[in-house]
């Protein structure tokens, strides 16, 4: 009987012997023989389209192969999310996601799917949450902005209710300032930074990216407070929550890459080798500046226990303010 092992049943072969504990040559020299899908939770042009197309070009340069960028959004990033956790655990579909996918992990009751489902890759992108105010307000220091909600008087604009900048700041002044806020949801970033402009609000959560990075520094509107450990190099007169009094209160906007949990490692180490090389090319690294992001290059394992201690992070402050969808 003539036994013929066609290509793409070698190749398999291969992925299999590595998940067995075999060799991790095979499939890393077959791996990539097709186009990689990087599936986008959310709009094109919006935070994590912007950071799959930038990478995603310099993926295709690295690996010698095709990297489209598909957009599907819906549900604060959960629809691609299930749909990349069922895909073939082969290399070829990636989620691009941001930190919503730590906090829908708490946030909703049921979304199709668990975390541990995906795996993450690489976690290259971040910028921290902040608390903003308009200087023609009474509100100038983080201080201020803590005396206003013992009053009853801090409305706070957020990019819409679940944002990981609403969560943040929710968190803030409930559980560690002690004081309630009246929360204003937006419909986007922009809307909500318009609405702290035009007096609808008087304080602003918001991701410390391009959307408020200028207008910070124009003196259009006044930075209060950032959720890093360190201050942001690109608003370096604006204090940490730390160095105000808040020390344990750290809060990030992040774009990470996710696989199916069973794509074999070296598929998974290639990846992530590829992202990093891409982090150090002096067009990535402008690209990124202009969107005020920073940068961080973080192993295969480094990747992964941050994105489960985001897990355990965002749960906190999720269950902390009872908020559920």
């Amino acid at each position: 009987m003539d036994h013929k092992i066609d290509r793409r049943s070698l190749l398999a072969l291969g992925v299999a012997t590595v998940a067995g504990g075999g060799s991790p040559a095979v499939a890393q020299n077959a791996w990539p023989d097709q186009r990689i899908s990087l599936l986008v939770g959310f709009a094109a042009g919006g935070y994590a389209d912007s950071v799959a197309r930038i990478i995603g070009q310099k993926l295709s340069e690295r690996l010698k192969q095709t990297v489209v960028v598909q957009n599907m959004e819906g549900a604060g990033g959960n629809t691609a999310g299930r749909q990349v956790s069922v895909s073939p655990a082969n290399g070829y579909t990636v989620l691009v996601t941001t930190t919503g996918l730590a906090i829908n992990e708490t946030l909703y009751k049921e979304k199709g799917f668990k975390a541990d489902a995906l795996t993450a890759i690489a976690m290259p992108v971040t910028a921290p949450e902040s608390l903003t105010s308009n200087p023609k307000s009474d509100i100038k220091t983080l201080a201020d902005a803590v005396r206003e909600a013992k009053e009853g008087r801090v409305f706070l604009g957020t990019p819409g209710i679940g944002s990981g900048s609403h969560i943040a700041a929710e968190y803030f002044f409930k559980v560690l300032a002690k004081h309630d806020v009246k929360h204003i949801p937006f419909p986007g970033g922009s809307p909500a930074k318009q609405g702290l402009l035009s007096g609808d609000v008087n304080v602003l959560a918001a991701t410390a990216t391009t959307g408020i990075i200028p207008s910070i520094v124009s003196g259009e509107i006044s930075g209060l407070a950032v959720a890093s450990s360190e201050r942001d190099p690109a608003i370096p007169a604006i204090p940490t929550f730390a160095e105000l009094g808040f020390p344990d209160f750290l809060a990030s906007s992040w774009v990470g890459f996710f696989a199916p949990s069973a794509t074999p490692r070296p598929i998974l180490e290639r990846l992530n080798s590829a992202i990093n090389e891409a982090l150090n090319d002096a067009d990535v690294r402008s690209k990124f500046s202009s969107l005020g992001t920073l940068l961080v290059s973080r192993s295969l394992d480094e990747s992964q226990v941050f994105f489960k201690d985001e897990i355990t992070r965002w749960a906190k402050m999720v269950q902390a303010t009872g908020l559920s969808m």
